[in-house]
C-alpha cells in the first residue's frame, strides 16, 4: 500500500498546485488534518472542508503555488516529504521559494494526517530518522 501512498501524495500535490478541489474526497479522508506552514497562525484545516478553504485560501492569497517534493521516503502508512513551495503573492507580486518538509499519514489510502515541517531535519527528526 505505500507506494499506492506515495502516488496519491504526487496527485494531491499536483491538484493543490492546480487549484483544483474535484480530487479531495478520493485522496482526503474526511477527518484529515491539514498543516501546513501557514498553520500556525490561522489552526489547522480539517476534513474536505477545510480542504477546500485552503485550496480558495492558497488561490486568494497567491498568483502562483506550485508544489515540488524532490525527495519523498516511504515510511509504509506514513511518508516523509521534502522539497519546497514557489510562489508569488497576488496583491505584492513577490515571488519566493518556501522549504518544505512534511510528515504526512495515511489512512485506507487516504491522506490523514499532513505537518509541515519546514525544514527537512525538523521533520527527519520528528519522523525519528535522524
Amino acid at each position: 500500500m505505500s507506494q499506492e501512498n506515495v502516488e496519491a501524495f504526487r496527485r494531491g500535490a499536483d491538484a493543490i498546485s492546480r487549484g483544483d478541489v474535484v480530487d479531495i474526497p478520493q485522496l482526503v479522508h474526511p477527518e484529515a488534518v491539514f498543516e501546513p506552514l501557514r498553520s500556525a497562525t490561522e489552526g489547522p484545516y480539517v476534513g474536505h472542508e477545510g480542504m477546500r478553504r485552503f485550496i480558495a485560501d492558497t488561490e486568494e492569497m497567491f498568483e502562483v503555488f506550485q508544489i515540488s517534493y524532490t525527495d519523498i521516503r516511504d515510511l509504509g502508512d506514513r511518508l516523509v516529504a521534502i522539497g519546497s513551495i514557489r510562489m508569488r503573492g497576488r496583491e505584492s507580486g513577490v515571488e519566493t521559494d518556501v522549504p518544505s518538509a512534511a510528515i504526512v499519514e495515511y489512512v485506507d489510502g487516504l491522506l490523514f494526517r499532513y505537518k509541515d515541517y519546514g525544514q527537512a531535519r525538523l521533520a527527519l527528526d520528528a519522523a525519528g530518522l535522524v
